[in-house]
């Protein structure tokens, strides 16, 4: 492949990724008026609030955690939510004939002493907004595995979304596909069949500064609390 056709898959920066995401969405005429932009990474989250900028609608946070493979810590078998929703990777459990007891238990272990530390860390100890009847935009920079995005979806569903979009500037092809059957819609800008990582797609992608990601969490509980208070 010429190097051409190799940099007209790849973003400049998110700044390019979100311009050419939201061409996505606005073509697309949603209803944004009683929408959130969920984001689902702590890599995402600068991605996360200039979307919600640019559609004038609320930010937050789903707090997820992946579970590991008893002997291989880098292999995820699950993913478990703050909403103590699990997407397991069935094929990985099977292979290493791992216990439905174990994933449940490290899910729980997990939730107690990570995800309950990062929800006071980053959002004060509050909950998620309230995702019932709303239009809900599951956001990231980059979709991989869709086990996150999965366990997102379902947290979504559990709290009575009206509806749910996944929307990401690049997602793998066959996970597309897989997330469109649970979801109302992907909208993506690149959709490789041979997906390498997210990285791989942007010229330039920093990482998110600890700090930086505690204060857009802290404008986007801030703005919640008043929108609560003004109904």
């Amino acid at each position: 492949m010429s190097k051409l056709k190799i940099d007209n898959l790849k973003f400049e920066n998110r700044d390019d990724a979100l311009g050419r995401l939201m061409d996505e969405i606005l073509i697309r005429h949603l209803e944004t008026k009683d929408s959130i932009i969920l984001a689902t990474s702590l890599a995402g989250v600068g991605f996360g609030e200039k979307m919600s900028k640019r559609m004038n609608v609320p930010l937050d946070f789903l707090f997820t955690m992946p579970i590991y493979a008893p002997l291989n810590s880098e292999c995820e078998i699950a993913i478990v939510s703050e909403n103590l929703d699990i997407i397991m990777n069935e094929a990985l459990i099977d292979s290493f004939e791992i216990t439905l007891d174990y994933v449940y238990g490290e899910a729980k272990r997990t939730y107690e002493e990570d995800i309950l530390a990062d929800i006071y860390k980053f959002r004060k100890g509050s909950m998620i907004s309230s995702l019932s009847d709303k239009d809900i935009f599951i956001v990231d920079q980059g979709v991989e595995t869709g086990l996150t995005m999965n366990v997102a979806i379902q947290t979504c569903i559990a709290k009575g979304a009206k509806s749910i979009y996944v929307a990401t500037p690049v997602i793998a092809q066959n996970v597309a596909s897989s997330l469109s059957e649970i979801c109302d819609e992907v909208i993506s800008v690149f959709r490789p069949d041979h997906f390498v990582c997210t990285d791989h797609y942007y010229k330039s992608l920093p990482p998110m500064d600890e700090e930086e990601v505690e204060n857009i969490l802290d404008r986007s509980l801030k703005n919640t609390i008043t929108v609560r208070n003004t109904k």
